[in-house]
């Protein structure tokens, strides 16, 4: 077909630590039923996205446990990638210019991938929905449980591209969301949910030492003796990244030593993105204490990891859709975090427990002051967060859900 992507082998035994006994042996069981059941995961990318790094970690650990797992990315055209970005914005609620020519392009990508795949698998599983109508011209799978999993909020899809879209997901077995508001009322096939999860042992979240982290934090001009605000996101309006500036600003009203750093998860790829991120450069051109990388061209995983241990507070200021996983990789590390009342943030902060939620920017600037003058409450919330990501965010229960709905699938005719 396309090339399954080469992946480094994982060991389940190695997450015991972190998930404990129980939870291993828990998945051990799961899977026995199911051993040597050939699936095939599908998507647009082999990097650079949360669904890639979900992917990266969940293939080769159900490998382990048994099954025969396999990861290929779809091939497109320049055009049809191009395409592909529209249908993406305008599912996820942006209003976009949906041409019949664009359906054209959409349905001749997803008919010349059919072709290619010509190896057979037991489920194959799709992860976005620009290649989800693959299933209406496949021959060699027909059989095959197919299975979708949108990692994208669909509750606010415009329309047209929404219709077009629902009649080849009719044709598929399940569909999985990551949280219940995520789903749409008028979807035509039953629907699970599994919320994304982290792997405590991947680049991004792996211990690291002090000296490596003042190490990474020197090489980019950050003092690691000053305190650190972190803003991890990609590069949108909705994420509000002025916005940010404007709390820190606040903040260090009563902080002045207190430094700025933005982690763009995203490149800006269309006029919007590229304004929002003018709009943040020009704001922070003149301030020495304010920092923006990105994640993929300037920094991996590793450095990820790094601006986040060494954060002494992280903002999560807007979220336009989806879940903003990346807050509990800053959880387990036990870092306080701030954030908004959108997406999939409040199930990973729970106010006055693993965190705090705020609207205002005046209210992100005082809850910003209140952890840096009470380490305590900072403490307390950090070892909360890493308790309700390790009971509910971790990898091992991403496998687990994942393993009860292959048994399922696999057991209807």
């Amino acid at each position: 077909m396309y090339g399954t992507l080469a992946l480094t082998h994982r060991a389940l035994d190695d997450l015991r630590d972190a998930a404990g006994e129980a939870a291993i042996a828990e998945l051990r069981a799961l899977a026995r039923p199911i051993e040597g059941l050939r699936v095939l995961n599908l998507s647009v990318t082999g990097f650079g996205t949360g669904t890639a790094e979900l992917l990266n970690s969940s293939v080769p650990l159900m490998n382990d446990l048994g099954l025969d797992a396999h990861w290929q990315v779809v091939r497109a055209s320049e055009e049809a990638a191009q395409v592909g970005r529209a249908m993406y914005q305008a599912l996820g609620g942006v209003a976009v210019q949906w041409t019949r020519e664009m359906t054209d392009i959409w349905l001749r990508c997803a008919e010349m991938n059919a072709g290619l795949l010509t190896e057979p698998f037991d489920v194959i599983i799709v992860h976005d929905p620009q290649p989800l109508a693959i299933r209406s011209y496949v021959t060699t799978n027909a059989d095959a449980k197919w299975l979708m999993h949108s990692h994208l909020d669909l509750s606010s899809a415009q329309e047209d591209v929404w219709m077009l879209l629902r009649g080849h997901i009719a044709r598929y077995n399940a569909a999985i969301f990551e949280a219940p508001a995520f789903a749409r009322d008028d979807m035509p096939l039953p629907a699970h949910i599994v919320p994304p999860a982290i792997d405590p042992n991947s680049a991004r979240n792996m211990p690291l030492s002090d000296d490596v982290i003042r190490t990474v934090l020197t090489q980019y001009g950050i003092d690691p003796e000053r305190p650190l605000l972190c803003h991890v996101s990609p590069c949108d309006a909705a994420s509000d990244l002025c916005g940010v500036v404007d709390v820190w600003q606040k903040a260090r009203g009563r902080h002045p030593e207190l430094q700025l750093v933005f982690v763009l998860t995203t490149e800006p790829q269309d006029p919007h993105g590229r304004t929002c991120y003018d709009d943040l450069a020009r704001r922070c051109r003149e301030e020495p204490s304010a920092f923006i990388v990105s994640a993929g061209n300037e920094v991996g995983n590793v450095e990820l990891n790094v601006f986040q241990r060494a954060a002494s507070v992280v903002l999560q200021k807007g979220l336009r859709k989806g879940f903003g996983l990346w807050v509990s990789d800053a959880l387990w590390k036990e870092r306080p975090c701030v954030v908004a009342p959108a997406g999939g943030l409040t199930e990973q902060v729970i106010d006055g427990r693993t965190g705090i939620i705020a609207n205002t920017t005046d209210e992100f600037a005082a809850a910003v002051s209140r952890l840096l003058e009470d380490p305590a409450t900072a403490a307390g919330y950090g070892k909360s967060g890493r308790q309700h990501v390790g009971k509910r965010f971790l990898i091992t229960r991403y496998l687990r859900d994942y393993l009860r709905i292959l048994d399922e699938l696999h057991r209807k005719n």
